[in-house]
Order: C-alpha cells, then structure tokens, then sequence
C-alpha cells in the first residue's frame, strides 16, 4: 500500500486505467483495430435504427384496423336506418331517441379511428 495525499491506495488500483479495456488487451491490435472499426460504423447504425423506425413509425394500418374502422361506420348507419325503419321498436326499444345517439357513436368511432389509418 503506497499513501497518496494522505489516502491508503493500494498498489494493484494505483496504476489501474478506469475504461473498460482490460490491461491485457491494450496491447493487443486486432483489438484496438476492431474497437476503432466499431466507432467508425456507429453512426451508420443509429442511422439504420432511426430509418428501421421511421420505416415502421409510416407503415400502412394492419387490415384488421380497416376492417374494425368500417365495420364501425357501417354499424352505426345500419343502427340508425333499423331504429327509423322499426319505428323506434328496434334496436333497443325502451330507450326511444337515444338510439340515433348510441348509433352515431358507434360510427363516430370509426371516423376518429380514420385519423390513424395509413
């Protein structure tokens, strides 16, 4: 144990490099080669990580979204035509003029999911 400024350091931390290239490897320059390669291409994969990204972030919607979208839409038209055409008895005849509410939901839906589609 050697002292520095009064601080016991031992021998083995004294001369100790604190990155994390171990000492045997410094000397070696294939590692130092591949570590400099490594740095070099760097760049060039955060570019490809950021375009796999955007590539994914713009893909078109997944059918089943589009069919969930107006099959939406559509129920909702069919529930106000069925309530106008059963003369308030159908869909749901208890709760009369709410129908055409509950039926513009449904297809409100839809038209607010159209703003994610792609």
């Amino acid at each position: 144990m050697s002292q520095t400024a009064g601080v016991l350091v031992p021998e083995s931390k004294k001369n100790h490099d604190s990155h994390s290239v171990s000492s045997h490897e410094k000397g070696n320059p294939a590692r130092e080669a591949e570590r400099k390669l490594a740095k070099e291409k760097e760049p060039e994969l955060r570019a490809a990580r950021r375009a796999a990204r955007e590539a994914k972030k713009n893909a078109p919607s997944p059918t089943w979204y589009k069919v969930i979208m107006f099959g939406l839409m559509i129920l909702g038209l069919l529930w106000i035509i069925v309530y106008y055409l059963g003369g308030g008895l159908f869909p749901i005849p208890g709760i009369g003029g709410w129908n055409i509410f509950i039926g513009f939901g449904i297809a409100m839906v839809g038209f607010f999911m159209t703003t994610r589609w792609r």
